[in-house]
């Protein structure tokens, strides 16, 4: 009884997730969309939708071209669906909570950029590649050390 209570709170904050998923992308929508309290229109940023993500670029290219996603996104999910069959509760509270913690801070980086610390962009750049292949790695050492256990 005790297990699938556990397992019935682990799939209502999966379907929690998802569902807040939508409201990020509803927030960030308010937040990134071209206002004149965050984007004027003498600026030299420019904000372009995407999918799942946001671009921001400079049209005196003082800055590289930045792409701002969506926390709890695709690679969030493909992490956890490697970590969540192995019951590794360690990597995959690592990863949920490093996923809130972007939920913070990408609205930050975001308005930063636009009011003109743009010293962040590389930084953004780097953070959106380092934290895919982290969490993809966290997904193969979940799989890896069940494995191990499962040969013992």
């Amino acid at each position: 009884p005790l297990a699938r209570l556990r397992e019935l709170v682990s799939v209502l904050c999966l379907i929690l997730i998802m569902v807040s998923r939508l409201g990020i992308l509803c927030l960030l929508t308010l937040v990134m969309t071209p206002k004149p309290s965050f984007i004027t229109p003498e600026s030299e940023i420019v904000s372009s939708p995407g999918v799942d993500e946001f671009f921001l670029s400079s049209l005196s290219d003082s800055f590289p071209r930045v792409k701002i996603e969506v926390p709890f996104n695709g690679y969030f999910w493909l992490a956890m669906s490697m970590i969540w069959p192995t019951k590794n509760r360690r990597f995959g509270r690592f990863i949920l909570i490093y996923n809130w913690i972007l939920f913070l801070i990408i609205p930050i980086v975001a308005i930063s950029i636009i009011n003109g610390f743009s010293w962040l962009a590389p930084l953004a750049n780097v953070h959106d590649k380092v934290y895919k292949a982290l969490f993809l790695m966290l997904g193969i050492l979940a799989v890896r050390e069940t494995d191990e256990l499962l040969k013992d």
